[in-house]
């Protein structure tokens, strides 16, 4: 009953985030954005784990949600073939849904968090652009850089509403994701190639650790939620943490 109230909740926010950006335009051009499931899983985590949970809150975690749509948009780009009709046509979706982030915001009674995701927007699209053009060097560089660009808008977000408790499992799930994708080859964000296998396992590693140690602390967290975050573990590691 419990995980069936989950995937209720994640399959209402997803299309909750899909109806405030639907554009019948872009979707004919450039196709539907998907909305990952990991980071709305961890963007309603409170939510799921019982926390009080405002109307405010949810127009705010609609608008971090039109904004992972607009950093996928912008990062399904082609570096090779960035001029064709289809890739222009990719960046301007990223753009209206930007806009859409900026509509949603206005109407969150929270001034403080546009304020401050706007400033989390500006540094992730700064990291991304360092990390284009040079890859982090050494495993402490590359957690900050994976930690800002997957985890950092939820964690603006968490922050603001008074759940920094959750941050913790947020960062280092998102980052551990993101990691083992670019090890398997399986990111399309350019941001993360040539990024050195021997950092990114070493990344991967203290990721790990950090992770069982939110988990170990983790007393709030209902049952079903850590092992729900250990199952998305396991299953991405290939054996238990």
């Amino acid at each position: 009953m419990e995980r069936q109230k989950m995937k209720q909740h994640i399959e209402h926010y997803r299309v909750e985030v899909e109806q405030a950006i639907h554009e019948p335009i872009v979707i004919r051009d450039v196709g539907r954005m998907t909305i990952d499931d990991a980071k709305a899983f961890f963007t309603l985590l409170p939510l799921l784990n019982g926390e009080r949970w405002t109307d405010p809150m949810n127009r705010a975690a609609i608008a971090v949600g039109a904004v992972h749509a607009a950093f996928a948009a912008h990062d399904a780009i082609d570096v090779s073939d960035a001029t064709s009709t289809r890739q222009q046509l990719t960046v301007l979706s990223g753009d209206h849904f930007s806009g859409i982030h900026y509509r949603l915001l206005a109407s969150v009674p929270a001034y403080g968090f546009i304020r401050s995701l706007s400033g989390m927007i500006g540094q992730i699209n700064e990291m991304k652009t360092t990390c284009h053009h040079e890859p982090p060097s050494g495993p402490a560089k590359m957690m900050k850089a994976v930690r800002v660009i997957e985890a950092g808008c939820i964690a603006d977000f968490l922050h603001t509403f008074g759940f920094s408790r959750y941050v913790p499992l947020a960062e280092s799930v998102l980052s551990l994701l993101r990691l083992d994708s670019v090890l398997t080859e399986e990111t399309g964000s350019s941001v993360y190639h040539f990024w050195n296998p021997v950092d990114v396992d070493r990344s991967m590693v203290t990721f790990q650790s950090e992770l069982q140690e939110a988990l170990d602390t983790a007393v709030f967290l209902a049952p079903f939620l850590q092992q729900e975050i250990m199952k998305m573990a396991t299953s991405l590691l290939g054996k238990p943490i």
